[in-house]
């Protein structure tokens, strides 16, 4: 049977709809770059116990699942197909495909310097190929920068998640470059107890981890070893071990947790021990949790000591679907024996008008050496799109 021409692009207009929002996205996510991770805010508060419920990390963040994609539409947003490329092409079931897109714009304040801000912010792809219990991921992108000017477009090419996992039920073994499982897992890179504990931008090392991620309770440990080249990342070539523990209460309405962590480097031997804790109430509509980590930090060159404290407390309320209102505090006191830190209060809205696409506005006060009367100003608004 021959197809007429209106029979042909019916017949074509999906696949060349797809093909071309595929094309489109790869091209534009192939233009900036950064990093991030999941939403603590929407553990327990979406109905999901575990950050694995919809991503295909045990820590969260990155590809989602299919759950998590029906999640995306159908609670997180105000509407919307958030399958693959809004629903136009679906994937064969063995891989899996997404990425980020971000764009940031603000001003910062500190003194009588006043700096605006206008850049890319995040541009990753994710790919990942399962089948039989095993999963191949690869994160890739450009890295993003604040200020001009930007490096040569090879050297911001980057991958800061790449790994293999086995996982047949609860339990995993993934090996790889990626985070350990640590503390809160926030979103925000600049979050003090990222920033300042080793959890900043492309400074996930190469490693083992094992784990169980149960229905009630999940454990992971985490074995690692430096970057093999510099250039790949940032921040400390670190090798140590991590350890953390979950456990979900009151009907998965609460969790609590502990972490520890031993890292050494040629400079510095670090020891770092924290507890969590998160609590959903349903009938508020309110989430609260907080993270309080105390390290000991002992300087090779010197055999000299000091004791470091990061702290970090929230609270986010849901105003309406698709809609979260949410304040914070930071504390950095990077040694406890001369009565210094960094402080922040921040408050934060966080909109997701249709599924794949989130607007996210943030203010900050920030204040060093304890001088609050002079804090630094920082706001921001972003634009963030997930395929």
């Amino acid at each position: 049977m021959r197809l007429t021409p209106a029979g042909r692009r019916a017949r074509w207009t999906p696949a060349i709809r797809a093909a071309a929002l595929a094309a489109a996205a790869v091209a534009t996510l192939l233009a900036v770059a950064s990093a991030a991770h999941a939403y603590p805010r929407l553990h327990l508060s979406s109905g999901s116990a575990r950050c694995q419920d919809c991503h295909l990390s045990p820590a969260g963040g990155g590809l989602l699942d299919d759950h998590g994609r029906f999640e995306a539409g159908d609670a997180l947003s105000r509407g919307g197909d958030g399958a693959l490329l809004h629903g136009a092409w679906d994937p064969p079931p063995w891989l899996a495909l997404g990425g980020d897109l971000r764009a940031a714009g603000g001003l910062k304040h500190r003194g009588d310097e006043r700096e605006g801000l206008a850049f890319p912010m995040q541009a990753e792809l994710y790919v990942a190929g399962r089948g039989a219990g095993v999963t191949v991921y690869l994160a890739a992108g450009l890295r993003g920068g604040a200020r001009s000017p930007q490096p040569p477009l090879v050297e911001r090419l980057a991958s800061r998640e790449h790994y293999v996992m086995y996982q047949p039920g609860a339990r995993y073994v993934r090996v790889g470059r990626f985070f350990p499982v640590f503390g809160l897992r926030t979103a925000d890179h600049t979050a003090y107890v990222r920033r300042y504990l080793g959890f900043g931008l492309l400074e996930e090392p190469y490693g083992v981890a094992v784990g169980h991620v149960g229905v009630t309770w999940e454990a992971h440990l985490h074995a690692y070893v430096p970057r093999p080249v510099a250039f790949l990342g940032a921040g400390p070539r670190a090798r140590g071990i991590a350890a953390a523990y979950e456990r979900r209460l009151l009907d998965e309405t609460a969790a609590v947790g502990a972490h520890a962590r031993v890292a050494t480097t040629a400079e510095d031997d670090v020891v770092t021990a924290g507890v969590t804790g998160k609590r959903w109430f349903a009938d508020a509509g309110l989430l609260v949790q907080a993270e309080l980590d105390l390290q000991r930090q002992r300087f090779t060159a010197v055999d000299a000591a000091r004791w470091q404290l990061a702290a970090h407390a929230s609270a986010s309320q849901l105003l309406t679907r698709g809609l979260w209102l949410g304040a914070g505090l930071h504390r950095w006191q990077p040694d406890l024996g001369l009565r210094s830190s960094r402080d922040a209060f921040e408050v934060d809205l966080q909109y997701f008008p249709r599924a794949h696409l989130e607007v996210h506005l943030l203010g900050r006060a920030s204040a060093q050496g304890n001088d609050l009367d002079h804090p630094g100003w920082l706001a921001l608004a972003q634009l963030h799109y997930y395929l």
